[in-house]
């Protein structure tokens, strides 16, 4: 595991501390896991045509795969139960949403 150390503009740093605690919640590691999702959607979002499907169970990554039928292959062979798992294709960008969220 590698360690970076960026600079960023002091309003890109408080929209991303804004964003990863909205999305993951202020737990120590957070934000590692949010940078690194970003990243690797980003490499991703580089090689045109190229699609990703990623399942995830949490924040947790499962699996990864190039189609729909070889994450679900991925998936079953490994035994993993998909009630629950969030599986998000990586040349579609992040929908807003509104509303209450409650935490239990």
């Amino acid at each position: 595991m590698g360690t970076l150390t960026i600079v960023l503009s002091d309003d890109v740093e408080e929209e991303v501390r804004r964003i990863v605690r909205e999305i993951y919640g202020s737990d120590r590691g957070n934000l590692s896991k949010f940078i690194e999702d970003a990243i690797r959607n980003y490499i991703h979002s580089l090689k045109k045509g190229e699609v990703v499907y990623r399942a995830y169970k949490g924040d947790e990554l499962v699996a990864e795969a190039k189609s729909l039928e070889e994450l679900v292959k991925l998936l079953r062979e490994s035994g993993v139960d998909v009630r629950g798992l969030r599986i998000i294709r990586s040349d579609l960008k992040r929908v807003a949403r509104a509303g209450y969220r409650l935490r239990a």
